[in-house]
This record gives C-alpha cells, sequence and structure tokens, in this order.
C-alpha cells in the first residue's frame, strides 16, 4: 500500500513541477527539495504501523489520509493560483457614421483618428503582450507611442502593417480588395500573409491588393495622409471606381456603376463639407462619366457621355 501511496503522490507532483516557474520556488531545485521533503513527511503520516494495527486504533490511520488529503488540496490550490483559468478576451470595436470622424485613445497612448463609416478593434488584452488593432473598413490615421518590446501592428484583412513610433493612414476599400498605406513620420513594414512586401519612410505609400497580394509603391509629394482629419480630401491619381467607393464613405450614398470605364484620374482636391453634388461637378469635368439620381434617393447612377 505504501509502494502504491508513494507512486500517486510522486505522480502528483511531478505533474506540478512541469508546470513554470513562477510563485515562490525560486530555482528548480528548489522545487525539487520542497517536493521530496512533503513527499517525505506525507508517506511518514501515512505509513503502515505494526504497533497501530496491533491495538486497532484506526484513528491514526484517518489522520494520516487527512494530512495526504490536506497537503494534496494545498497543492492544487497553488495550481490553481499560479495558472488560474483562461479569461475569455473581449473585443472592443470603435465605428463612425456619414461624416463623422472619432477620435481614440488606445491604452498604450496611441492615437486613432477613424474616417466616416471606419471601424477599428482591439482586444481587452492590449498592451500586456502585443498590441494589434484590426481595421475592419474604412480609414483611419494612426499616431503611434513608441514601445521596441511591443511592435504596434494594423491588421486589414491579410496584410499586416508593423511600426514602433510613428504616425501613418491606412484605408481598406469595402468593395474593392485594396488596402492602401501612406507613413507621415518614421518607418513601416508591410507585410502580406506575413511575407514581407516592403518598407516605408515618410511620403511614400503602397496600394496592395490583398487578393492577390500584388502591390505597388509610389512616393506621396506634399500628402501626409492626414489632410482629411481636417476636411480637407485629396485623392490623387486613383482609378474612378476607388474614387466612387470613396465618396460613398463619406456621404454615404451608392453608386450603380454598370459598364463605366474604370480609368484613373488626376489629381482631385475637396472640402468634406462640400454638398456632394458639387463634388460630382467636378468628377463630371475630368472624367467621362456624368450621374444622375431622382429625387430623394441615395443611390446615384453613373452614366459614360
Amino acid at each position: 500500500m505504501t509502494d502504491h501511496l508513494d507512486k500517486k503522490i510522486s505522480d502528483f507532483f511531478d505533474r506540478l513541477g512541469n508546470r513554470p516557474l513562477p510563485g515562490p520556488f525560486s530555482s528548480d531545485d528548489e522545487r525539487a527539495e520542497t517536493k521530496q521533503r512533503l513527499l517525505g513527511a506525507i508517506l511518514t503520516k501515512a505509513a503502515p504501523d505494526a504497533k497501530v494495527r496491533r491495538i486497532g486504533k484506526p484513528w491514526r490511520a484517518i489522520a494520516a489520509a487527512a494530512a495526504v488529503l490536506v497537503l494534496l488540496g494545498l497543492g492544487a490550490a497553488y495550481l490553481w493560483r499560479i495558472h488560474p483559468q483562461q479569461q475569455p478576451l473581449l473585443v472592443t470595436r470603435i465605428s463612425t457614421g456619414i461624416r463623422e470622424q472619432k477620435k481614440i485613445m488606445l491604452p498604450d497612448s496611441s492615437v486613432v483618428i477613424l474616417n466616416a463609416n471606419s471601424s477599428v478593434s482591439f482586444n481587452s488584452d492590449f498592451n500586456k503582450t502585443d498590441r494589434i488593432v484590426t481595421l475592419q473598413q474604412g480609414e483611419a490615421f494612426f499616431t503611434v507611442q513608441n514601445d521596441a518590446a511591443r511592435p504596434f501592428r494594423v491588421k486589414a484583412d491579410s496584410i499586416t502593417t508593423t511600426v514602433l513610433g510613428t504616425s501613418f493612414n491606412m484605408m481598406k476599400y469595402a468593395y474593392t480588395p485594396m488596402v492602401k498605406i501612406l507613413v507621415k513620420t518614421g518607418k513601416v513594414s508591410v507585410s502580406s500573409n506575413k511575407n514581407e512586401l516592403c518598407r516605408l519612410q515618410p511620403a511614400e505609400q503602397v496600394s496592395v491588393n490583398t487578393v492577390s497580394g500584388q502591390f505597388k509603391t509610389s512616393h506621396a509629394e506634399g500628402l501626409s495622409g492626414d489632410e482629411w482629419t481636417t476636411g480637407r480630401i485629396i485623392i490623387r491619381e486613383e482609378p474612378l471606381s476607388v474614387i466612387l467607393e470613396r465618396l460613398e464613405m463619406l456621404y454615404g450614398v451608392e453608386f450603380d456603376t454598370h459598364a463605366v470605364p474604370d480609368e484613373s484620374l488626376r489629381t482631385i482636391t475637396f472640402n468634406a463639407s462640400m454638398p456632394l453634388q458639387d463634388v460630382l461637378n467636378i468628377v463630371e469635368k475630368i472624367s467621362q462619366v456624368r450621374f444622375s439620381k431622382k429625387d430623394h434617393q441615395t443611390k446615384i447612377h453613373v452614366h459614360v457621355k
């Protein structure tokens, strides 16, 4: 019986010893010595006593068993304390509506400014082991606090942007499979499915197709990426489809673009407070399309001139 009990207790402490080291033990040697002392004390209490068997006093055996249970219980309590049950992560999601912007202070004091019809999310463990924000949709400008031990990452579909301390703009389009990043200060690394695509410095930008992984870098002379935070919208050398999607995000409308050429247009600059019709007039002047809509409807038809 003693051998059987010895094995059970030893197995228990072996399982306990396989746990990581945080707790009262400063080393594996100290843990092993503690195990041997506890094991010896338990077995001393639990060992069969010839005199006990002869005079027939069962209370000593009961007391020995109780001592075993108490010590095992203390071991289990210690095990629970150093390895509590994993708490489920909570997700914080912040969104904006039509013509709405929000300024968000993250737990690490980094700042995110959300453009209209945009959304970001982050988990409750943000800034504990890492710093990860997901751009669900739309556009956001990030000003990141430097922390070399925990790089700041922004995910958008398969694209991950990694920075230390910097500021940059990120746009995730809803219908076009594209993510666009423009750096204002510092440096960023842009990856697709963990494969680094490029590194950007101030006034450099990249457009990445999230489906094919193809990307194109360019120098955005004169742009900082945060112009829209003050109401000034600058769209430079973008396909018509991308421009219309940007207008959908800002104004909350829908364009019907059947059989419309997706030509790239030169720079368009306007203020976000301008009426939509004024902006459409600008687009008509520099493109091969015209717009029409019925009264009190949000759907706008696009026609070739």
